[in-house]
Parts: structure tokens; C-alpha cells; sequence
């Protein structure tokens, strides 16, 4: 029989990361970086007052202060390194299924999986608002983004569920 393990007691994670999950990992921290760059570099050249929100058709309807876009900045990088960091110990998250000695290391992967695809479609949005707050018009971007980010929670989701049983 089966019982569910408190957090401290799970077992550890043993199955290394592969290939293609770390490189989205580190690729998707080198485009969080590279977009905080193109901000910095722009930053000179913004007038003071720039749009800060935007309606989902991607036009602005909120203004405010040019250093705003530097919060978003160091917020977009705190989460994208938050994103990576729980990502690389899947054994810490909550999950929506019972984790047992048996399928611990399945769940582990899928939970891994979840939040690098998660930190990928972040970047998007990042990108998104980056684009629409210094050239205009990346509002399709942040809407595609955050319709991908809801769809990879969802199947992530999913394939805990299958791993699960």
C-alpha cells in the first residue's frame, strides 16, 4: 500500500536532467538576461513618461514614470531565476497528486519539465512587454506568451496525473 510522504520525507531526486530540459533552462535565463540588456541600453532614450499597462488588444491604457520599466526588469529576473532554481529541485514543489517512493522520480521530471516550459513562455511575456513599452506593438506577443504559459501549466498538469498512477 501505497501512503503519501511529507515534504521532508520524499525520497531524493536521482534521475540526472537531460539534455534538452538544462539547455532550455540556461537558454531561457540567457534570454531573460539578453531582454534586461536591450532594456538597459534603451533606458537613455525613453521619454519620462512611458505606458506601463496595456489592454489585451496590446494598447496601452496606464502610464507612468521611465524607471517603472527597470522594476519590471529586476522582477522579470528575479522570477526567471526563481523559475530556474525550483526547477532544478522538483523534489521541493507542491504537487497535485500523492507522491509515493514509487512514483516520485516520474513526478519529479514532470514537475521539472513544468516549470522550465514555464520560465521559457515568462520569457515570452517578458519579450512581449520589453517590445511593446520601447518600440510598440509586442502586445500579440505577451497574449500568445500567456496563452502558452497557461497551456503548458495545464499539461504539466496532465502528465503528473499519468505519471502519478
Amino acid at each position: 500500500m501505497s501512503t503519501m510522504l511529507p515534504t521532508s520525507e520524499r525520497p531524493a531526486r536521482t534521475p540526472a536532467t537531460g539534455p534538452i530540459t538544462a539547455t532550455l533552462r540556461v537558454t531561457a535565463l540567457l534570454a531573460a538576461l539578453a531582454i534586461t540588456i536591450w532594456i538597459l541600453i534603451a533606458y537613455a532614450g525613453l521619454p519620462e513618461t512611458i505606458p506601463t499597462h496595456f489592454d489585451l488588444s496590446g494598447t496601452a491604457d496606464g502610464w507612468g514614470p521611465k524607471w517603472s520599466i527597470l522594476v519590471l526588469a529586476a522582477v522579470m529576473l528575479l522570477v526567471s531565476v526563481g523559475l530556474a532554481v525550483l526547477s532544478a529541485k522538483p523534489q521541493i514543489l507542491n504537487y497535485p497528486v500523492i507522491i509515493t517512493e514509487h512514483n516520485a522520480q516520474a513526478i519529479y521530471r514532470e514537475g521539472e519539465r513544468l516549470m522550465v516550459w514555464a520560465l521559457w513562455a515568462m520569457q515570452g511575456i517578458y519579450l512581449g512587454i520589453a517590445w511593446t513599452v520601447l518600440l510598440s506593438g509586442g502586445g500579440v506577443v505577451i497574449g500568445i506568451s500567456a496563452a502558452i504559459l497557461v497551456s503548458v501549466v495545464g499539461v504539466g498538469i496532465i502528465r503528473m496525473l499519468r505519471v502519478a498512477r
